[in-house]
C-alpha cells in the first residue's frame, strides 16, 4: 500500500509539471501520426521527465540535443530496442570526459550555451572506412563492455561503460539469488539495454575515431 501511495504522488507531481511547464520536444514527438502508438507510450515518461527537469537548471543535460531529447528522438527514428541501444550509449558518453573527447575531434559546439553538439545519427550503422575497425571495436565489447571503446580511444568511456554494464548485471543476480523476479526483469532488462549500448557505442566510437 505504502509503494501504491509514492507511486500515486510521482504521478500526480509529473501531471501537475506537465501542464505548468513549456511543452517539451519530446511531447511535440507525441502529435507525429506517423510515430506509433507504442513508441509514444515509452515517450511519454521522457516527456513527463522533461516537464519536471526543464523547471531546474540543476538538470541542464551537457549536450545538444539532451540526452532525454536524444532517447526520444531515436526511439521515434529506429525503434524501441535500437533506440534503447543509442539511448545507453549516449548516457555512457555523458560523462565528465565528454568535453575533452569533443574537443580531440575538433567537433563544434551549440554556439548558444557551448553545449556539445551531439545529433542522433541518421542511419544506424555506417560503413567503417579507416585505421581501426568498427566491427572489431564491437566485438571486443560483446567479449568486455567497453573494451571497444577503448580500442578507439575513449579510455574513460570504456571505463564507465564496463563499470555500468558490471553493476547492473551485478544487481540481476542478486535479485535473481532472492527469487525476485520483479527486480530481475527490471535489472536484467537495463543491463541488456546497456550491454547492446556498448556494442552501439563501440561501432560508433571507431568510426568517429577514423575522421581524425
Amino acid at each position: 500500500m505504502k509503494t501504491i501511495k509514492i507511486i500515486l504522488f510521482f504521478v500526480v507531481l509529473a501531471s501537475l509539471n506537465l501542464f505548468s511547464q513549456k511543452r517539451s520536444y519530446a511531447d511535440s514527438l507525441l502529435n507525429f501520426s506517423n510515430i506509433s502508438i507504442l513508441k509514444k507510450m515509452v515517450i511519454i515518461p521522457i516527456s513527463l521527465w522533461q516537464n519536471i527537469s526543464y523547471s531546474d537548471q540543476s538538470f541542464n543535460c551537457q549536450f545538444f540535443p539532451s540526452c532525454s531529447n536524444y532517447s526520444a528522438l531515436a526511439i521515434a527514428r529506429f525503434g524501441l530496442i535500437p533506440g534503447f541501444a543509442i539511448t545507453a550509449d549516449r548516457l555512457i558518453r555523458c560523462n565528465p570526459f565528454a568535453h575533452g573527447y569533443h574537443i580531440r575531434l575538433n567537433q563544434p559546439f551549440f554556439h548558444i550555451d557551448g553545449r556539445i553538439l551531439n545529433h542522433v545519427p541518421k542511419k544506424l550503422l555506417i560503413k567503417s572506412q579507416g585505421r581501426k575497425s568498427a566491427i572489431f571495436a564491437s566485438g571486443l565489447s560483446s567479449i568486455l563492455p567497453g573494451a571497444g571503446r577503448i580500442y578507439a580511444g575513449r579510455t574513460w568511456d570504456g571505463l564507465f561503460g564496463f563499470l555500468t554494464v558490471l553493476s547492473l548485471t551485478n544487481l540481476t543476480y542478486s535479485y535473481h539469488l532472492k527469487n525476485n523476479d520483479a527486480g530481475r526483469l527490471f535489472f536484467g532488462s537495463l543491463t541488456m539495454t546497456f550491454y547492446l549500448g556498448e556494442l552501439f557505442g563501440a561501432y560508433q566510437t571507431t568510426l568517429s575515431y577514423n575522421k581524425l
